[in-house]
Formats: C-alpha cells, structure tokens, sequence
C-alpha cells in the first residue's frame, strides 16, 4: 500500500510530495525514520516520519522522488561468510547499488572458524530478505 505525504527538505527548505510503499504497518511507526533523497536539490537527509503531513485528493502540483520503501537487509560476515550476523531495519528511497554503498554497519561474528571472531568489522549490504528496493 502506498501513502502519499508532503514534506519540506532539511538542506533547500523546499516542499515536495513523498510516496511510502507500505506492506506491513508493523514496520513503521511513529519513531521511524527515513533517509530520502530530495527531488530537487538531490541532497539526502534523514525524515522522522511524524513530521510528514499526509495529502488529501489534490497534490497541490508537488513534485515527487523515489518512492520510500521499508525493507530488511542481512549482512554476513566478510571473512568467513557466516550468513545475516546483522539483519537491520530500513527506509530508504535508494536503489540496491546504491544502498550497498552508502549502507555500511558495524558488527562482531561470532563463528569460532572466523579469523575475525570476536572483533567489531564493517559490513556491507548482502541481501534483502524481507521487502523490495527502488530499480536503479
């Protein structure tokens, strides 16, 4: 399901519509947060979903970005391939190439086979397991 939202970009202090593809309410709420890219400057920012205001029948002639999309992504581990050491929660309007460059975390794999076992490294995207990214 998809929800159609005004919001107003913290770099240009511009106003434009937001389009969040939603299939379960269970993953967002009001403490969510996402990080969208603006359609006219094209600078990125974060967006507490409580500040959105929802759009009625007209859209006021807005423009509008990427759709928001909420998905859940593995990382595994890089050393010893030791799937989904980190599933993390998120929303997000970026294609997968460019979520698995800007998305990188930090986590501990605790394979006893790994030579990184115990020690905090930083991972990238793997995969995403629950939801659907933008196309490029």
């Amino acid at each position: 399901m998809a929800y159609r939202f005004v919001t107003t970009c913290a770099n240009c202090a511009k106003q434009f519509g937001v389009l969040w593809v939603m299939d379960s309410t269970r993953r967002t709420g009001p403490k969510t947060v996402a990080k969208i890219t603006c359609p006219l400057c094209r600078k990125r920012f974060d967006q507490d979903a409580k500040d959105l205001l929802q759009i009625g029948s007209q859209l006021q002639n807005l423009v509008f970005g990427r759709p928001v999309r909420s998905v859940e992504v593995d990382y595994d581990c890089p050393h010893c391939s030791d799937r989904g050491i980190l599933v993390s929660r998120l929303h997000t309007d970026l294609s997968w190439d460019e979520l698995s460059n800007e998305q990188v975390q930090t986590a501990v794999c605790n394979n006893d086979l790994c030579p990184q076992s115990g020690l905090l490294q930083e991972l990238k995207p793997s995969r995403v397991v629950l939801g659907s990214l933008n196309p490029v």
